[in-house]
């Protein structure tokens, strides 16, 4: 239970650089009364702005700040909670938030939003909705529950019930399945990706294949084409061989011609100095009757007879000179056959070496094709490379797809949680628990101040209301203070909820000025009577501008106007306590 102990202020709203403060729980009921416009309700928005940050009527945060002092506006609550003793300090100009919980300020390296968060969540356990359903009544600024649309209504016995949890709880799963929505698209989409990567490495490992199986084809093509060009090698070497056999067997003919050639030479030269030495002396006996050594005559028997032996001699050296020159002419031909076989020999020799060293080349070549041909058959490390690579995506599509069935079975879980979680599921069920319970308590809060009807909620929060003739009523169909004994009702109901369920319960009511118009005084009247016999541990604060209605209250709280500053007076009524007591 929340029991709020003291709540004090300065520089709020009207009240000035002077703390105002108000004790709490000193009295069973509080009647707080003053003019219009004197500050009577300036409890409420110290209240709210103290608990939840923001003023109670609808304001702005910054018109909180007294008008003529524009600072320092601190407002401090006291409560406690089982064994803990809060106090909680909330400023503006400066900003100011502390808590301080057995007399240690919380973490103040947190965000002002997460100590708020922390305030309402897990030391409240109440936002500023719930706060003003179940502590304050007031006829101004606020929205009885009533006059709230089905979600706001829901909103708040959710709080009462102390299971928002289960709608935190169903937005975070909705998080959750757009999340896991998200993923399994994705997942999808990555899917679909890796197929297509699948598919193609497969097109291209295929058109790999195809084009090394070409690859191959062309080699062995290669190969054949070397083969043949070997095998036609190896026939034109061995018609080379032969035809130099048969040049070398041709050149045995010949071979003696070169020297026969250079004796004839020689016997030639022999030949052609004889007949010049013959001419010379056929010449001398020609031209000379005497001899030059000598001087003797010489006779013209003794010349002719030279003459004719050396016309004989020259005439058998003509004749050997042309048959010898006849012989060397046909010794140099076959000389020129001899050097014309032995080039023949000497080309042959050459194109088989050639062929041979072609031959080398063309073996070589084969031999180098043969293994490119293995390697493209066997092992080839593209092909492996691109084997591992599939293997690889085939690999990553099968974890793709396991993640993708164990995501869609977290959807599937997901979808059950929602169902429960959803409005309609497990909610509804407590709601259904516990609304005979507030229907209950609402027909007999409304029976206490005499208004006899018979009003039910159902499970989406929609009132219906019979008369005693079970005619049929909407809240709209009453007056002003028929409507405010059924908010008033709703009220005490929601509290009484609250502290059976164990959620929210507080010692604090405040009703704010619903005395003064709506209530009839026969409704007044029986208001009174509920509020004095409520809750032993309910404070009760009854805020109006009615001072005839003192003697009801065991203490009451003048606030009066002075010089443009709120103050406030309080009065114990001791007879009103004691009777009471």
């Amino acid at each position: 239970m929340i029991h709020f102990r003291k709540i004090r202020w300065k520089n709020l709203l009207s009240t000035g650089n002077t703390f105002s403060e108000v004790d709490l729980s000193a009295t069973r009921n509080t009647l707080i009364v003053g003019a219009n416009g004197s500050g009577k309700s300036t409890i409420l928005d110290a209240l709210t702005f103290s608990l939840f940050g923001k003023p109670f009527r609808k304001i702005s945060k910054s018109m909180l700040i007294n008008s003529v002092n524009e600072k320092d506006t601190v407002v401090e609550i006291d409560f406690t909670i089982g064994n803990k003793e809060y106090h909680i300090i909330r400023g503006i100009k400066p900003n100011k938030f502390e808590i301080h919980c057995n007399g240690k300020m919380m973490d103040q390296n947190a965000k002002a939003v997460d100590q708020q968060k922390n305030l309402e969540q897990n030391i409240l356990k109440m936002n500023f909705k719930s706060f003003t359903q179940i502590v304050v009544l007031g006829s101004s600024t606020f929205v009885p529950f009533m006059r709230l649309p089905s979600v706001q209504r829901r909103e708040i016995i959710e709080d009462i019930l102390d299971i928002q949890v289960f709608s935190i709880m169903n937005q975070r799963l909705k998080d959750r399945v757009k999340d896991n929505s998200n993923e399994i698209k994705d997942l999808d989409y990555d899917m679909h990706l890796l197929t297509e990567k699948i598919e193609l490495q497969k097109k291209y490992m295929f058109e790999l294949e195809k084009k090394n199986k070409e690859e191959i084809d062309r080699k062995r093509e290669k190969i054949t084409d070397a083969e043949q060009e070997e095998l036609e090698t190896n026939g034109e070497i061995q018609r080379l061989v032969d035809n130099v056999q048969s040049l070398n067997e041709e050149l045995e003919d010949y071979s003696k011609s070169v020297d026969k050639l250079d004796k004839l030479n020689t016997i030639l030269i022999k030949l052609n100095q004889k007949l010049q030495t013959c001419k010379k002396e056929h010449k001398f006996f020609e031209d000379n009757h005497v001899c030059p050594t000598c001087t003797q005559d010489l006779s013209d028997e003794f010349r002719h007879g030279m003459l004719e032996s050396g016309q004989s001699k020259l005439d058998e050296m003509y004749g050997g000179y042309e048959e010898l020159t006849t012989t060397i002419d046909t010794e140099k031909k076959r000389h020129d056959k001899f050097v014309e076989l032995s080039k023949k020999v000497t080309e042959s020799n050459a194109a088989i070496s050639q062929a041979n060293y072609r031959l080398v080349t063309i073996r070589k070549t084969v031999n180098d094709i043969h293994s490119e041909v293995l390697e493209l058959e066997g092992s080839n490390p593209d092909k492996k490379a691109e084997f591992v690579k599939l293997e690889s995506l085939v690999a990553e599509k099968k974890d793709l797809k396991q993640s993708t069935i164990e995501c869609k079975k977290d959807r599937d879980v997901l979808s059950a949680a929602i169902a429960l979680l959803k409005d309609s599921g497990i909610k509804t069920r407590i709601i259904k628990t516990y609304l005979p319970t507030m229907n209950k308590l609402i027909n007999q809060y409304l029976q206490s101040m005499d208004f006899y009807v018979n009003f039910t909620l159902d499970e989406n929060f929609d009132e219906t209301i019979k008369s005693r003739y079970r005619d049929v009523f909407t809240y709209e169909s009453f007056s002003e203070g028929e409507k405010a004994r059924i908010d008033i009702a709703l009220l005490l109901t929601w509290r009484s909820v609250a502290k059976l369920k164990n959620s929210v319960d507080t010692n604090l009511l405040i009703l704010d000025e619903i005395f003064d118009s709506s209530l009839d005084q026969s409704g007044a009247s029986d208001l009174g009577w509920i509020l004095r016999n409520f809750d032993d541990n309910t404070n009760v604060f009854v805020i109006s501008h009615k001072e005839q209605l003192n003697d009801k209250f065991d203490r009451t709280i003048n606030v009066s106007k002075d010089k443009n500053y709120s103050t406030i007076e309080e009065t114990v009524h001791e007879l009103t306590h004691a009777l009471v007591g």
